[in-house]
């Protein structure tokens, strides 16, 4: 039987050489099962254009600084979790320690099957239709799929990769 991790992996402050995202380690992801009912979020959204957002960074930004602010940011982890609503809209659900005020605050109940890929961002699609058929060959048939972006653009070209967890809803786990 797969152990199920009820808490995101911390980091330390050795792995946040560039002051802004610290570096990703897959092996504390891939292929491991979460159970996020015990974490608490908080949801915003951005604009796309055909997936492809167009006001990411201002929008990140503004909702770290927000959290931060409130006093409710968790200082050695971190997890933002991405769906896709529509080709126009993504929503991002960022994990806190409590409320955020003007923020709706979500449960993510369940467990959650990852997995990590490291590429271009132009692999999206080929990643989650792989990852859409390890979730149905295991009995998953329509699953939620939330992405967690691991490290903006320019971290991701200083540490020479682009990691990014697609982490699926277990239904039968």
């Amino acid at each position: 039987m797969t152990q199920i991790i009820r808490s995101i992996p911390a980091y330390s402050a050795e792995d946040n050489v560039t002051g802004c995202c610290p570096v990703f380690h897959p092996e504390h992801y891939d292929n491991k099962l979460f159970d996020f009912s015990d974490l608490h979020f908080i949801q915003t959204s951005t604009k796309s254009l055909m997936y492809v957002p167009t006001n990411m960074d201002k929008v990140f930004t503004k909702t770290q600084a927000d959290i931060e602010a409130s006093g409710q940011g968790i200082h050695d982890r971190y997890l933002i979790l991405s769906q896709d609503v529509s080709p126009f809209k993504c929503n991002h659900y960022f994990m806190t320690q409590g409320p955020v005020t003007d923020y709706p605050n979500i449960e993510i109940k369940g467990n959650y099957l990852a997995k990590v890929y490291d590429g271009d961002f132009k692999d999206m699609g080929k990643w989650v239709k792989d990852f859409s058929k390890v979730l149905k060959d295991q009995g998953n048939p329509k699953p939620s799929i939330y992405t967690f972006y691991t490290t903006c653009p320019n971290c991701a070209k200083v540490y020479g990769h682009n990691y990014v967890v697609l982490f699926g809803e277990q239904v039968n786990a």
